[in-house]
């Protein structure tokens, strides 16, 4: 097991929580990640709000230490790849491009979101497959927008859910996290340039929270 993650039953399947905000599927050797968001920050410059790029660097060495350490053959990205479709600069195409040449044997899917929708689907040279939402995948199905009542089970992202955690002096803990139901797993954003949305959880949910070191349940 990878340290600090954490493993769980769900859906006749074990899924392993990983630290860096991703879940891997042993039996398919699949990593799944949601809400990515690439060029966020080159459309917060092109609004004249200087931010730099290391955000998308950070994030894409991240993706390198998640794809060596699980060996993961296929990558499944749940949907809001490219933030907006002015973000689509030369230097967030270098920067992804120079990613893929390092992971040019890896499977790569697109569950489209919205902001997918408006931004355009990758740059065909990424070899990246763009799937609707929903899409099917073994006991469940791959969507980008969680909804309420589905007959079948669903992992998905858009939320970016975090969890606040109140300490006894009035300090707090803010931290991204999973949310695992019994039908639902809500991913939170890979991206680190993203916020955070507080949730509350449903009957039967647990908080998976992320410390990027440590995967904790919180009931």
């Amino acid at each position: 097991m990878i340290s600090g993650s954490q493993t769980i039953d769900w859906q006749d399947e074990q899924l392993v929580l990983h630290p860096d905000r991703a879940i891997f599927w042993p039996t398919r050797n699949t990593l799944y990640i949601a809400d990515t968001h690439f060029g966020k920050a080159a459309t917060f410059r092109q609004a004249g709000i200087p931010v730099s790029e290391q955000t998308t660097l950070e994030d894409l060495a991240r993706l390198d230490d998640l794809v060596e350490n699980t060996k993961a053959d296929r990558l499944v990205i749940l949907g809001d790849f490219l933030h907006a479709r002015v973000g689509r600069t030369q230097s967030v195409q270098n920067l992804l491009f120079q990613w893929r040449e390092r992971h040019r044997e890896l499977n790569i899917s697109l569950i489209r979101g919205n902001h997918d929708l408006q931004s355009g689907d990758p740059w065909p040279e990424l070899g990246i497959e763009c799937l609707p939402d929903p899409t099917a995948e073994g006991n469940w199905d791959l969507r980008h927008l969680p909804i309420e009542s589905t007959t079948r089970p669903f992992i998905a992202g858009h939320l970016h859910p975090g969890f606040r955690m109140q300490g006894k002096a009035r300090d707090s803990l803010r931290s991204p996290c999973w949310v695992v139901g019994p039908k639902r797993i809500i991913f939170p954003a890979f991206g680190c340039f993203t916020g955070l949305k507080n949730i509350k959880l449903e009957r039967g949910e647990i908080a998976y929270l992320t410390s990027g070191k440590e995967v904790l349940p919180l009931c």
